[in-house]
């Protein structure tokens, strides 16, 4: 055994966590480094990684961010990652591999005589007793080393990053602190503005970098040649950080001694974003649910440090069947689709915040999540409903947390309508929707049942929409859209088993006859002439992707017959390009899309595939599999891209987004709630 920054572990055990838990080697546009909030969100592009040493991280959005990694082997110093100018007398390590889990990011290294891992760890715990860890703003990284051949090493480890984490362009003050068992980096704004931000990046709160304290453990605040020419030559630092400038480079090292054959030395760092002030809702400060146990930054970096081989150790367990019960869906195509799902995983949490008032701590905690890659709003129900088949899977607890704020806005009275906020029919149908998804899956019945008047608005209005959007606003929203009345007719299924109220049931399955029965909504003039729902009533020629026969078939509403679902999969098989399924059609009427329309939507096409046939699934897995392993795109998971024409396999927009939450669709389908 080997004591490694306080905790004991199995000397094997991270060096070998990639082949014992069959870590994805599928190559992804970016990878998750830090990524636990919507402003400690770092990746890297995947391109670069066959040279991981000269590799540049980045925030979500595009901003470049420094983090370097070395290694000092036998003397002679070795960049391992994040040091694309070459910064001090490095030699670049070899990168020997990349690979993924749910939870973890590895790159294999040779550095010399040194065998190299770095496990870039951001913790993913959903279940309910674990939301005050999920809720810490923190990451980890654990550098180990071992010995390439049978001769022992001496071996010196070195990580860093500057003030490129806080949006302030060496404005940040920056201290060096100890406390307990930690120490660490933290660069501050003294006078910041609360809830500011510049292009997606958090300009207040702390962000912090830190270590166990140990034997061995140095650190220094410098400009960056100097502190790694430091490093360098003597393998450690200086421990100074007595005139610290918010410019510097701020560097933690830590001297792994002799590694000797058969034997692994490491070192953990913690990587963090910290904002006392997480979100103002309705006029009132609401903080970190970590804050209601450790109430200070130093606390809960310490904590989160001390807490590591805990979370490591539920990470192999939630990593290892992430894989294996996404895998279960299918021999022809379960790897693919699991490689999906994994590469979805943190990138879905990293867009939440589990918070709860500054001035009540025991307060029952919200979720909200912020709407990345567009407006950056909260809590919007479309962001949710295209998301929510993880929550099936992990923790259908999350639908309650994220509804509350949204419903308890709508009863301050700053929301007086009779349809959910936004897009009334959509946002709507998504309240009985995922409130009977909460109902279903959690055996709690009476918290939806205080939210019943929104119903009677889906009785007035549902089988001949006005003019307005459907989750897609890339589209123009005019009147009479087949998808709106087919997913408010399963609305209001969903709002009688709600509320016991058979009228609800009776309406919502007589529009449904209308929309397929007497085919309102269907290109014939019957059913048995018909081969696919419209997009708008009475224009044949118009289709779009139903996603909403995923909630009829996973809740068991019936609202259409199966015979619907497979009529829509035959189409959807005539319809797939070569890299996917389109979104809607015909491509090139203009008219009603807008453009062109040659692309699709990742998200909803899985969605939808997983109420259809298997030889929908089968490809849409592979396309989207094909589209996210290409190495044509160099961002975070991006759910919109052109599936035919000059440019297939391009993305062009929606990146790091929730949404790929809704890559659990099939899962959920056919496993449902997994603890």
């Amino acid at each position: 055994m080997l004591l490694i920054v306080g905790c004991m572990f199995d000397i094997f055990v991270l060096a070998l966590y990639a082949d014992l838990c069959n870590a994805s080697t599928a190559s992804l546009p970016s990878y998750p480094l830090a990524v636990k909030n919507p402003y400690l969100s770092t990746w890297v592009p995947g391109y670069q990684m066959n040279d991981s040493a000269h590799a540049q991280p980045e925030f979500w959005a595009g901003q470049p961010l420094t983090w370097i990694v070395l290694a000092r082997v036998n003397g002679k110093t070795y960049s391992l990652f994040g040091n694309p100018d070459g910064v001090g007398h490095t030699a670049a390590a070899t990168t020997e591999s990349v690979s993924f889990t749910s939870s973890h990011t590895f790159v294999n290294l040779t550095a010399g005589a040194a065998k190299v891992t770095l496990d870039f760890f951001s913790p993913v715990l959903p279940r309910k007793e674990d939301y005050v860890r999920q809720s810490l703003p923190y990451s980890y990284l654990t550098v180990t080393a071992a010995p390439y051949g049978d001769e022992e090493i001496d071996v010196q480890i070195f990580s860093a990053i500057d003030h490129t984490w806080t949006a302030q362009h060496g404005a940040a003050s920056l201290n060096y602190s100890s406390y307990g068992s930690a120490e660490y980096f933290q660069f501050y704004n003294p006078s910041q503005i609360p809830y500011t931000e510049v292009n997606d990046m958090a300009t207040y709160g702390s962000v912090l970098f830190g270590t166990m304290s140990d034997d061995g453990v140095t650190h220094r605040c410098a400009p960056e040649h100097i502190t790694v020419n430091q490093f360098d030559t003597g393998g450690q630092l200086a421990d100074s950080d007595v005139s610290c400038s918010g410019l510097d480079l701020v560097a933690l090292s830590k001297d792994l001694g002799n590694v000797r054959k058969n034997s692994t030395a490491g070192v953990t760092f913690a990587v963090g974003r910290d904002r006392k002030e997480a979100i103002n809702y309705l006029g009132n400060t609401q903080t970190g649910l970590y804050r209601s146990v450790w109430s200070t930054e130093a606390e809960a970096i310490e904590y989160f440090l001390q807490d590591y081989e805990s979370a490591y150790n539920t990470s192999l367990s939630f990593d290892a069947e992430v894989r294996s019960r996404s895998r279960s869906v299918s021999n022809a195509f379960g790897d693919k689709y699991a490689d999906i799902v994994e590469a979805s995983v943190r990138q879905t949490f990293g867009a939440y915040r589990l918070v709860l008032p500054a001035d009540d701590l025991g307060a029952p905690p919200q979720a909200f999540i912020k709407e990345i890659s567009s407006d950056g709003n909260l809590n919007t129900v479309d962001i949710i409903f295209q998301t929510w088949p993880v929550f099936i899977s992990l923790n259908p607890d999350y639908i309650r947390l994220l509804w509350e704020p949204i419903m308890s806005y709508s009863a301050s009275g700053r929301w007086p309508k009779e349809f959910v906020i936004h897009m009334p029919l959509f946002e709507t149908s998504s309240l009985f929707i995922l409130f009977y998804a909460y109902e279903k899956y959690t055996g709690d019945a009476s918290w939806a049942k205080q939210y019943s008047s929104y119903a009677d608005y889906l009785v007035d209005h549902s089988l001949y929409p006005s003019a307005q959007l459907i989750s897609v606003d890339a589209i123009r929203g005019y009147a009479n859209q087949t998808a709106l009345a087919v997913q408010s007719a399963m609305g209001l299924k969903a709002a009688s088993k709600i509320l016991h109220n058979d009228t609800h049931a009776e309406v919502g399955d007589s529009y449904a006859s209308k929309i397929y029965d007497e085919a309102l909504g269907l290109d014939g003039p019957t059913v048995q002439e018909s081969t696919h729902f419209t997009y708008y009533y009475d224009q044949e020629d118009t289709w779009n992707v139903i996603f909403a026969a995923y909630s009829d078939v996973l809740l068991e509403l019936d609202t259409f017959p199966s015979a619907a679902w497979d009529m829509q999969s035959e189409w959807y098989l005539r319809q797939i390009r070569e890299l996917g399924l389109p979104f809607a059609g015909p491509s090139d009427n203009l008219d009603y899309t807008g453009s062109k329309l040659t692309w699709g939507l990742s998200d909803w096409n899985i969605v939808a595939a997983s109420a259809s046939s298997t030889a929908v699934q089968a490809a849409v897995i592979d396309t989207t599999h094909a589209f996210l392993t290409n190495g044509m795109n160099d961002i975070p998971f991006g759910t919109k891209y052109e599936v035919q024409g000059p440019r297939v396999g391009k993305w062009i927009s929606n990146r790091a987004r929730s949404t790929v939450g809704s890559n659990f669709a099939l899962v959920a389908l056919k496993e449902g709630t997994w603890w």
